[in-house]
């Protein structure tokens, strides 16, 4: 067993909260009636059938060792009201409908005492540098510098309002770079907007980091280009999380991958956890590996190689745990070579938000998915964003008690113990 001091780089969580709390004291509730997600007809998707799943069960003392929620693409749209920087502004990103639905998922996640929350990218619509309704919010675009400016402008706004949201109930997010995050995919093509989105890729990533990824809450981070973008965390004496950057900027464009320099680096994180005798190894990143998955209105990206990929020989060379991915928005767990991939999360403008909720317990990693229920307006006016065609439905309503929707329970060796419901063995 660790000590909760530095050991050989991997540092335990920042000093700044204090004292690490007692260990919390967790009682069971009640496995909610499952129901099917409505908007997955909108997306024009198929939605595997409900089906209830039971909670696993909990540690025999009620305590555990860390308690982290997981829910990529969260929120993965422009959310907040632009009349705060432009108060004649006549359209917005915000509305009592979403204000209404986001507190509900953020009460829901609140609620489940957290010591940690995890997003695996996407987490705005990041389509930036771009006024098509000529508003002006974030400046008028006339020429290359003013559309940098614009993309600055909006993206420190959209961080900030994201960032709010957790500050204000004090819970600990740690965020990874997602497509969206950089302007969505697509950087390959040959308009005028893609080539704009490739050129200011590490303006990008800069502007994430400055709001996502403090560098002195995150000593231990990869040299090269992915410096501010990936790092390594100790959530709990026997937990380290491993966030990491998946998008390579290269002559040829961008390459679904960690850079080299940052699987060296991941390389020399995972040797020296495993040789400090570090029990529970989860690694985020935006994109799944292994496939085929579950997807609902996705350009599907995937990790270049898959299973035969350099990053995945690595997680499975250091039998990592749980590599946690987002992307598809949908749930679906894979195991090979001893490490078990979960992809989840949602698209929340469409009523598809879920979130996943991890309990340490010694030798035990218990596994919860819970999927909310919405009501999704499919007619009317859409939410502004800077590319109004991105705009989703200003009308949507989320209900409280998110059903558990599936169950996975690990054992510190990487053996699965108990399945169920969207956790559950994948037959495509």
């Amino acid at each position: 067993m660790l000590p909760s001091s530095h050991r050989r780089g991997l540092p335990t969580r920042p000093t700044a909260r204090g004292a690490r709390p007692p260990r919390r004291i967790l009682t069971a509730g009640p496995a909610g009636l499952v129901a099917l997600v409505v908007a997955a007809t909108l997306l024009g998707v198929s939605t595997p059938a409900a089906t209830a799943a039971p909670l696993p069960p909990t540690p025999a003392d009620g305590v555990v060792d860390e308690t982290f929620v997981s829910s990529p693409d969260l929120f993965n749209t422009d959310l907040g009201s632009v009349r705060r920087i432009a108060p004649r502004a006549r359209v917005d990103s915000w509305n009592q409908r979403y204000a209404a639905a986001v507190d509900v998922v953020m009460d829901s996640i609140e609620g489940e005492r957290p010591d940690d929350v995890l997003v695996a990218g996407d987490l705005v619509e990041g389509h930036w540098g771009i006024d098509d309704a000529r508003t002006g919010i974030f400046g008028r675009i006339t020429d290359p510098t003013s559309r940098r400016r614009a993309l600055e402008r909006a993206a420190r706004f959209y961080y900030d309002q994201w960032a709010d949201r957790f500050d204000r109930r004090g819970l600990t997010v740690h965020a990874a770079l997602g497509d969206h995050e950089l302007g969505d995919d697509g950087w390959e093509k040959p308009d005028a907007g893609s080539r704009f989105k490739l050129a200011t890729l590490a303006l990008r990533k800069r502007l994430f980091a400055e709001r996502m990824v403090d560098p002195h809450r995150y000593p231990l981070h990869p040299s090269g280009p992915a410096a501010r973008t990936a790092y390594a965390e100790r959530l709990a004496p026997e937990v380290l999380l491993v966030t990491l950057d998946e998008f390579e900027r290269t002559d040829r464009g961008v390459r679904l991958r960690p850079d080299r320099r940052q699987l060296a680096w991941l390389d020399r994180v995972l040797r020296g956890a495993r040789r400090d005798g570090v029990d529970w190894i989860v690694v985020q990143g935006h994109l799944p590996v292994l496939g085929p998955v579950r997807a609902r209105g996705s350009s599907q990206l995937f990790v270049e190689g898959g299973q035969r990929s350099a990053l995945w020989r690595t997680l499975a060379r250091y039998d990592v745990d749980l590599y946690l991915a987002g992307e598809v928005h949908a749930t679906t767990a894979r195991s090979a070579q001893g490490v078990t991939q979960i992809t989840h999360g949602g698209l929340f403008a469409y009523g598809l938000t879920s979130y996943l909720v991890g309990q340490v317990d010694g030798d035990r990693l218990r596994l919860r998915l819970k999927d909310f229920r919405a009501r999704v307006g499919r007619d009317g006016p859409r939410l502004w964003q800077t590319q109004t065609s991105r705009g989703g439905p200003a009308r949507i309503t989320y209900r409280r008690d998110p059903p558990v929707r599936g169950t996975m329970t690990l054992a510190a060796d990487n053996r699965i113990l108990e399945r169920s419901g969207l956790l559950g063995r994948y037959r495509p």
